[in-house]
């Protein structure tokens, strides 16, 4: 900022401007320029019924929690009402692991040979489709792109537009300043064609509301724990040590991760007594980040289930940070695995009551995650025993089985099959 304010104040003004045309020519093209396109159709008169789920990507190295969760409902959507399986990727530079969804599948008693992914070899897919087809989005782009998809289907077959299931599970608007990319983002919540949403928490279906947007149908979940994870925590209460472990994914916005670094960097500075305690990063990879004493937040990157259920099992306290009305599975984790977790406040959304592990913040400020740090390092070092001592208040979180809305769902899915 300082840089280009002395440019604007000694440079010639069309020495200046030829710099800025420069570097709007050098800057990436809006995200709706690489992520939209259409589909061309071919049509399959086959009378079976059939999901598809539309995503970016499910590749192991992206697949956080959003992922995991939207194949986790669809495929037990199709085990509930016995339809064909297809997941429809955007990716082109694949290869060709499926093994995060053939895991699931299995797990679930599934055979994962007979779910059918389809990745993408052309800017226009061609891709069959039946009068039975129903697509089952991921984001704001996968479902805008449907929207040619879905007129061509009923223009082919006859009927009217076939309704589309919209996974929801951030208020995807807010990932983009105002501008035409956040507008698209915002005509995908406001659709013209039948669309059912299925929402990641109350939370976020409430403040989805709250703008004024109205879906044909809403079917709401709750966040829970995955069931990799449960069996580290049903082996019950371990030694803690003096360790903070923070979210820390540098590359996405929401996840706040410029405020963890200036918070943990003070609490480092004010508070020497806590000069023994490490501190590691989990979720993307990246360089070390000085704090004082010559120490850093090291980072683990993105953990094998297994390893960060240790991780959870063995630390003290936590903080992570989300510029969202989404609760966030990583706090969630850290709470109900016996972390000091510290987060923040947004809007609607206040885990405080949620369990009494959490040190829930007003801002993000420097001062406040700092003495936020230092609180739960102290409440540590007095109660050693006092993360695993803290109770849940969502028993939703800890119940095993599946959603219970799927059940539902299911039951109307095969109410629209059933009336073709």
């Amino acid at each position: 900022m300082r840089l280009r304010q002395a440019l604007k104040r000694h440079l010639p003004n069309f020495l200046y401007e030829f710099l800025v045309e420069a570097r709007q020519q050098l800057s990436s093209p809006p995200t709706e320029d690489v992520a939209l396109h259409d589909y061309a159709l071919i049509a399959d008169e086959s009378r079976r019924p059939r999901l598809s789920l539309v995503i970016p990507s499910f590749a192991p190295n992206i697949a956080f929690g959003g992922v995991v969760t939207g194949i986790e409902i669809f495929l037990q959507l199709g085990q509930r009402t016995g339809a064909d399986l297809r997941i429809i990727t955007d990716d082109f530079n694949v290869s060709g692991d499926r093994s995060v969804l053939d895991k699931r599948a299995a797990a679930l008693g599934l055979d994962p040979a007979s779910v059918e992914v389809i990745f993408r070899r052309e800017q226009t897919p061609k891709i069959t489709v039946r009068s039975t087809d129903l697509f089952f989005t991921f984001n704001w782009w996968t479902t805008l792109n449907m929207r040619s998809l879905l007129k061509k289907q009923a223009d082919h077959f006859g009927g009217e537009v076939r309704p589309l299931l919209y996974l929801i599970q951030e208020y995807e608007p807010l990932f983009y300043p105002f501008s035409s990319t956040h507008m698209l983002a915002r005509l995908a919540f406001e659709p013209s064609w039948p669309c059912w949403g299925v929402f990641n928490s109350t939370q976020l279906h409430s403040f989805f509301e709250a703008q004024g947007h109205r879906l044909n149908r809403s079917y709401v979940f709750e966040p829970k724990l995955s069931e990799s994870l449960r069996p580290a925590l049903e082996m019950g209460p371990t030694g803690k040590a003096k360790r903070i472990v923070v979210y820390g994914r540098q590359r996405v916005p929401r996840n706040c991760f410029p405020a963890v670094e200036k918070g943990v960097r003070l609490w480092s500075e004010r508070y020497p007594e806590f000069s023994d305690w490490e501190v590691v990063s989990a979720g993307s990879s990246h360089r070390p980040v000085p704090i004082a004493g010559r120490r850093s937040i090291r980072s683990l990157g993105k953990l094998s289930l297994e390893s960060y259920a240790d991780l959870l099992r063995t630390t003290a306290v936590g903080l992570s940070l989300m510029s969202s009305p989404h609760p966030s599975y990583p706090p969630l984790e850290m709470a109900h695995f016996g972390i000091l977790t510290i987060t923040n406040r947004y809007a609607n959304k206040d885990l405080a009551s949620a369990h009494d592990n959490f040190i829930s913040i007003g801002d993000i400020d420097d001062t406040t995650v700092a003495t936020a740090l230092a609180d739960a390092c102290r409440r540590f070092e007095a109660a050693p025993d006092a993360g695993w001592s803290g109770q849940s208040h969502m028993p939703s979180f800890l119940e095993p089985g599946p959603f219970s809305f799927l059940e539902v769902l299911a039951g109307d899915l095969r109410e629209v099959w059933g009336a073709m």
